[in-house]
């Protein structure tokens, strides 16, 4: 018997939230659904709160693996799935009610699209959930995935395009856009323009400034524009895309107190792109970095 939907969620030691994540599919309007969670080698009461909900729905299926990181979970729960279309929900994030119903009616719209389908969404914090109110493609796509990007939460991919795109392994962080412009070189990319997904803030996002996030982002962006599959996006665009994202690493190194290093990104994101609107706050931060070697330097000697 076919599905119409396989949802994939990866996890890792968020035993304390899964739940609700879970409740989150279980409450769709649309029933025709499977949903796999593939845990990434947690080390908290994650298999048990799971395999307590998968007992009482058999449409929820348990799959474990030793800590692999999201992009090999993600392919992972693909190889599992047996839907037409395949859906990611991060383990913080949460599904609207009737996201299913909508998706459905939208992809029966539009002759059952093979491609990819991506839904606009709530950021969602302890006080509000604000519509972000993406804007509709109107660039190349490419370059708008890049500059809106796509949170894996909002996708929902015809299972046969897996046959020739998967999540790249070995990319961390960047991996999703990576994934969302190789399927853009080769097939249809669809906007629904309608938030049905609550993308969640909070501190323990996977990306922040304090983490080594902006690194991996870094050396994911390097490696993708030297492949083919990155033509659809301007140079001006990737040079935006690298500046930036060193900049990130200049405030990373000077959170950690490496100021050397955070003085050496910071000058590099700045001759990347000298002109841009942030280039004063690179500038302010390199003189930041210079007054705590100073100060550093002060102490030492008295």
């Amino acid at each position: 018997m076919s599905i119409t939907f396989s949802i994939i969620i990866p996890t890792y030691n968020r035993g304390y939230m899964i739940a609700e994540t879970i409740d989150s599919v279980q409450v769709q309007t649309f029933a025709d659904w499977e949903c796999i969670v593939v845990d990434d080698g947690s080390t908290d009461n994650t298999k048990e709160v799971i395999t307590l909900l998968a007992e009482k729905d058999p449409r929820i299926k348990y799959v474990y693996q030793e800590n692999a990181e999201r992009s090999v979970a993600r392919n992972n729960g693909i190889r599992h799935s047996n839907g037409t279309y395949v859906c990611f929900l991060d383990s913080d994030d949460q599904y609207c009610d009737d996201y299913l119903e909508t998706l459905n009616q939208f992809i029966k719209e539009n002759n059952n699209p093979v491609g990819l389908i991506v839904s606009d969404y709530y950021v969602w914090t302890e006080q509000h959930e604000t519509p972000a109110k993406t804007p509709s493609p109107s660039e190349p796509v490419a370059e708008w995935i890049f500059r809106h990007p796509i949170t894996p939460s909002r996708a929902c991919v015809h299972r046969s395009v897996f046959s020739q795109f998967m999540f790249d392994e070995e990319t961390l962080i960047v991996e999703d856009s990576v994934l969302w412009v190789s399927i853009s070189t080769k097939f249809e990319v669809l906007f629904l323009d309608r938030p049905l997904v609550k993308y969640r803030v909070h501190d323990s996002n996977s990306v922040n400034r304090s983490s080594r996030a902006a690194f991996h982002r870094y050396l994911g962006l390097k490696k993708f524009f030297k492949s083919p599959l990155s033509s659809g996006i301007s140079n001006g665009l990737k040079r935006e895309l690298i500046s930036s994202v060193r900049w990130r690493c200049a405030e990373y190194f000077f959170l950690t107190n490496k100021f050397i290093h955070s003085i050496t990104w910071a000058i590099w994101s700045v001759c990347t792109l000298p002109k841009h609107r942030h280039t004063k706050a690179k500038l302010y931060l390199i003189w930041q970095n210079v007054l705590c070697i100073l100060r550093n330097q002060r102490e030492t000697t008295i």
